[in-house]
């Protein structure tokens, strides 16, 4: 059923910690360097399994260095974006967007 196994998945993912074990690691990494970056690529892996808002929600208030996120979707106003363009409008994204 791959409902369940998607639903396991996800649910390794967020609550498991590994990936937020992961995005702490490189972003004490990018802090520690003198104008530190960190880039968030490949974001369409995780489909279906999470969505950046899901990322961005446990980063609020603990970033101390810039992070661009590399998003695979179209950008709808100012505050939206349909990731991988069939998701509809998600306009709970807390980033600036730009492009």
């Amino acid at each position: 059923n791959f409902r369940e196994i998607n639903k396991s998945l996800s649910k390794a993912l967020i609550e498991g910690g590994a990936l937020q074990n992961v995005i702490d690691q490189q972003l004490e990494a990018a802090e520690a360097q003198p104008r530190g970056l960190l880039l968030l690529t490949d974001l369409e892996a995780l489909h279906p399994y999470l969505r950046i808002n899901t990322i961005e929600a446990r980063l609020q208030g603990r970033v101390r260095c810039p992070v661009v996120v590399l998003y695979p979707g179209q950008r709808e106003g100012k505050t939206s974006l349909r990731f991988l363009e069939f998701y509809p409008p998600d306009p709970n994204y807390r980033s600036e967007h730009i492009g």
